[in-house]
């Protein structure tokens, strides 16, 4: 049976160093699909901004001048955008963390800040209170707690109540909320408790 690679090519050979498949001749380290590929396939998981895009190209081994090509490409063809990655990553984060702990992840990716965000898409109008994801947060990990203190007949004892408030600040300041809408989101919920009980 004839062989359909013509014989003046070099005859390539996978080879597995950590999982990775690199082409080439054997001892070769660079990586058989091109980085547009590559940028592309990173880009169908997840959105991923400029800088994460180019580190990780960088760190598959592809040449500085091949990723910057890459990511001009992907950019122009609309595959990447620091825009819709950073709504992608306010999505994510929102429901757990305060601006101030997304502002600094968005900075790591030299973004911006939340207030930079596009207020166009109505998901984000809803998300974008803080007080408000602080509020649900706070019934998220806390309705149990909170069952127990306020479900009884009996009066509500203010040391446990106490205890529970400096838990929910700790753990809303914690994950960058700001002091303010921590607070009103615990008046919020102790109104809410209060009325049901």
């Amino acid at each position: 049976m004839k062989s359909k690679t013509p014989s003046k090519l070099p005859i390539k050979s996978p080879i597995k160093s950590n999982g990775r498949s690199f082409g080439g001749t054997t001892g070769s380290s660079k990586p058989v699909v091109s980085a547009k590929s590559k940028a592309v396939a990173l880009l169908a998981r997840r959105e991923h901004s400029k800088t994460e895009l180019r580190s990780k190209l960088l760190q598959r081994g592809y040449e500085p001048s091949e990723v910057e090509e890459a990511i001009e490409w992907t950019t122009s063809h609309q595959f990447q955008s620091d825009e819709r990655f950073k709504l992608s990553l306010f999505r994510r984060r929102a429901p757990t963390f305060g601006d101030r702990a997304i502002a600094a992840e968005l900075g790591q990716h030299g973004l911006g800040d939340v207030k930079s965000l596009s207020h166009d898409d109505s998901e984000t109008q809803i998300l974008n209170s803080e007080e408000d994801r602080a509020f649900e947060w706070i019934k998220r990990r806390q309705l149990s707690s909170l069952d127990s203190l306020f479900g009884s007949d009996s009066p509500v004892d203010q040391a446990e109540l106490l205890v529970l408030k400096s838990k929910v600040y700790r753990g809303l300041s914690a994950r960058g909320f700001e002091f303010g809408n921590i607070e009103r989101a615990w008046r919020r919920i102790l109104a809410e408790f209060k009325s049901n009980a």
